[in-house]
């Protein structure tokens, strides 16, 4: 599945639209893809749509661009991308101090070969067979 960059800030980046599963329903957010990123991290208010008690989640600390920490409330909840629905890990935090929440390796890479075209602004998910 294709997806174009979005304008962010002045800047064409690689953000797509994800559904995550909440108390009563599936709601959609926008999401940076991050091969740097270890694990998916989402802003707190998206906890709070999604019925979800932040603090009922396990608490983590994640060393951010700047190399400070932030603490992250980890859930586990199901995500539809590409074409797929499959459960993550989740960190959600207060202290995300971007714009946009972040789609990590853990669980999503995984599951699919991600292409990034800069030049064409395209970021491409390839679901990936069992055998890989």
């Amino acid at each position: 599945m294709k997806y174009p960059y979005i304008q962010h800030a002045g800047k064409f980046l690689p953000i797509v639209p994800v559904e995550l599963e909440g108390k009563d329903e599936w709601l959609e957010f926008n999401a940076y893809i991050d091969s740097g990123a270890g694990y998916t991290i989402f802003h707190a208010w998206v906890a709070e749509a999604l019925g979800i008690e932040l603090e009922k989640g396990k608490r983590d600390y994640v060393i951010v661009g700047d190399g400070s920490q932030i603490k992250v409330f980890i859930h586990r909840i199901g995500i539809r991308l590409a074409g797929l629905e499959f459960r993550v890990i989740i960190g959600f935090s207060e202290r995300l101090g971007i714009g946009f929440n972040i789609i990590g390796q853990q669980d999503v890479f995984d599951r699919f070969k991600i292409c990034f075209d800069r030049s064409e602004r395209i970021v491409e998910f390839h679901p990936k067979s069992k055998q890989e």
